[in-house]
């Protein structure tokens, strides 16, 4: 249970998130952007903490790749890019859901989904948090129906909001909550939905380290356990902002899932497959992926921090 001071402070910033969240929906759709990015620039000068994480993933996922001029313009990029997404999906809570889902201007890959989807063998489509990823569950809604993967939210108002958002102008049919998600997963799978999982935090839960970035980094296994045992397909999919500020969807092809007789072996290939997905888009789009979260926190055995 909360502290007195800390449900002070939880209020605080509630009602405040409210106000702001009020202004946003009635801004003019001409001024969310350039608003959003406003915000995200703020934040990035004024957050001291998250800046420095910020700058410290980039520096450790491009040891050789950027000076620090570079990396001060990519990191302030992130978070430019981070308020301008954030402006738009609470701007979006205005909108219909048609209207909401036809952002995405470009699809790419869709056939893989269809292909996965018609097999019945239940789906997978993990991605990361890179783009706007809640259009992405919106989006691929509108195609067959889905659960969505998530952690709680630390409070249970803005855990309500956003759940809302999903529901009610996403069209998801169901969040499924970390920690208790088995059933759930198991039931979604029979059901034949696809499940959208982000798989691209160290949440210090089930995992296996891979590389990423040529760094170990450790990495939920849960997908990749589950989909093993009942067969269901993995399909990488993105929805990032083009060249043109326009949002496009990519699908990979599926990855496929090895089950030989050394099941830790399978799924730390499955995860290592997943993960280099995730890799190879974030390399391609890093202005679009929240760097940040301390990716490689945790450390193997005997390893310094």
């Amino acid at each position: 249970m909360a502290s007195p001071l800390q449900k002070i402070k939880n209020d605080l910033i509630y009602y405040s998130a409210r106000c702001l969240m009020f202004f946003i929906i009635h801004t003019p759709n001409s001024l969310v952007a350039p608003f959003g990015r406003l915000f995200g620039t703020l934040v990035y000068n004024l957050a001291g903490g998250e800046r420095r994480k910020t700058i410290e993933s980039i520096r450790t996922a491009f040891p050789k790749g950027f000076d620090d001029a570079q990396v001060g313009r990519l990191a302030q990029k992130v978070w430019s890019n981070l308020g301008r997404n954030l402006f738009e999906v609470v701007h979006w809570m205005g909108w219909s859901r048609e209207r909401i889902v036809a952002q995405v201007a470009r699809v790419r890959g869709l056939e893989h989904m269809d292909k996965a989807m018609a097999s019945g063998r239940g789906l997978f489509v993990v991605t990361g948090h890179l783009g706007n990823w809640e259009l992405l569950g919106g989006y691929l809604g509108t195609k067959y129906k889905g659960s969505a993967l998530a952690q709680k939210l630390y409070d249970p108002r803005f855990d309500e909001l956003v759940n809302h958002f999903r529901r009610e102008k996403l069209g998801a049919t169901s969040m499924i909550k970390r920690g208790v998600a088995l059933r759930g997963i198991l039931e979604a799978l029979k059901e034949k939905r696809f499940l959208l999982a982000l798989v691209d935090q160290d949440t210090g839960q089930d995992g296996v380290f891979v590389s990423f970035f040529g760094k170990p980094a450790w990495t939920q296994s849960g997908v990749a356990r589950i989909a093993r045992k009942t067969g269901a397909a993995i399909i990488p999919a993105f929805v990032v902002r083009g060249t043109d500020g326009q949002y496009e969807l990519h699908m990979d092809r599926e990855i496929m899932v090895p089950r030989t007789k050394d099941a830790e072996k399978d799924v730390l290939e499955t995860v290592r497959g997943y993960t280099e997905a995730v890799e190879s888009y974030v390399k391609a789009y890093p202005d679009q992926w929240m760097w940040m979260h301390q990716r490689w926190k945790t450390r193997p055995p005997g390893e310094a921090t």
